[in-house]
């Protein structure tokens, strides 16, 4: 006789359950374990909640949810920050388990979470699950809006110096004749103020405070799940940096910045695929690239010939967060004196 299902909130002295849990799920990495979504609600002040499914006492499923209360008014939940790209349901495997019993088994997990989350009556939802989340169904099937994003996904396996596009390995070996090198050096500072700069470039701030980043950097080195490297030239200036993390699956390319005098020199090809070497040897199989949905960035990563990987989102919006969106949305229009009404 099967168990009976329960979902309920985590306590905090369960949490090592949830990151057993995301070690051995598809969907699991390293932007749903406890520490990194416990120190981002706590920069974001956010509450943080995670759904755990339990079947008995095993915990086979769950997803966590940052909580927050705009204005008072709108009791708003996220899967994701600024710095999580990736939250959702996680499930515990089947081995060995073919498709309908795959599929049964997740949507056991999934249905009574969608049941429970939409019990609390939430105005709004947002969540964004990681590219091992490739079935969306049970939401839509409950009136969830779908999304879908892209990443790109670059195995590490095989003559990596045979993988980049001949203008990539143009730049490369114009670096490598200015003499630009790389090195691991992990420095808060330096991300910082390239940080800055490569806003800038843009004419616009970054979108999260010097604390947060430095905090994320520091619980990066604090947990070893992650490295910092830069491209430096012949006179030591840096020219860019790189931070990746990874868990069990994978590396994730999370932040870069260039400096934009150094541009040309092609330091910032010759910093990624001296990476990915070192990756490769670290017996990372994968790297995520994480750049499929900036048309730039796409156009520059697509250089070392990796796979376009879709991933999805779901979105469920109420009654009063669509009254109050299109209030806002109007106010803006008035007062930019843009005359049209927004979708």
């Amino acid at each position: 006789m099967m168990d009976e299902l329960v979902i309920r909130e985590l306590g905090r002295d369960e949490l090592h359950t949830w990151d057993a849990l995301v070690d051995r799920s598809a969907e699991g990495t390293v932007f749903h374990s406890s520490h990194w979504l416990l120190t981002n609600a706590s920069l974001l002040n956010k509450n943080l909640i995670i759904l755990g499914c339990y079947e008995g006492e095993e915990l086979i499923g769950g997803c966590p949810l940052f909580l927050l209360n705009p204005y008072g008014l709108l009791r708003v939940a996220s899967s994701k920050g600024i710095s999580v790209p990736y939250g959702g349901v996680v499930i515990a495997e089947i081995e060995n388990a073919k498709q309908r019993k795959r599929e049964l088994h997740r949507n056991k997990v999934i249905v009574p979470i969608i049941e429970q989350i939409e019990r609390r009556r939430l105005d709004y939802l947002n969540l964004v699950h990681s590219p091992g989340f490739q079935d969306i169904r049970a939401f839509t099937l409950k009136g969830w809006n779908p999304k879908v994003y892209y990443t790109y996904m670059l195995p590490l396996d095989g003559d990596l110096s045979k993988n980049p596009s001949k203008d990539i390995q143009q730049k490369i070996r114009k670096a490598r004749k200015l003499d630009i090198h790389s090195t691991r050096q992990f420095d808060p500072e330096i991300m910082w103020d390239l940080t800055v700069q490569t806003y800038a470039k843009q004419g616009r701030n970054p979108p999260f405070s010097e604390g947060h980043l430095k905090s994320l950097l520091n619980l990066i080195k604090e947990k070893g799940i992650g490295e910092m490297w830069v491209a430096k030239t012949s006179s030591g200036e840096i020219a860019a940096a790189e931070v990746f993390v990874w868990d069990a699956k994978m590396a994730h390319g999370w932040t870069a910045a260039s400096a934009q005098e150094h541009l040309s020199t092609g330091a910032v090809p010759l910093l990624l695929q001296e990476i990915f070497l070192e990756l490769k040897e670290q017996n990372h199989p994968l790297v995520n690239l994480m750049s499929g949905n900036t048309t730039q960035l796409s156009s520059f990563i697509s250089g070392f010939n990796p796979h376009l990987v879709p991933y999805y989102g779901v979105e469920y919006a109420g009654l009063k967060y669509n009254i109050a969106w299109r209030l806002k949305s109007g106010l803006t229009a008035i007062t930019s004196g843009s005359g049209t009404i927004p979708r």
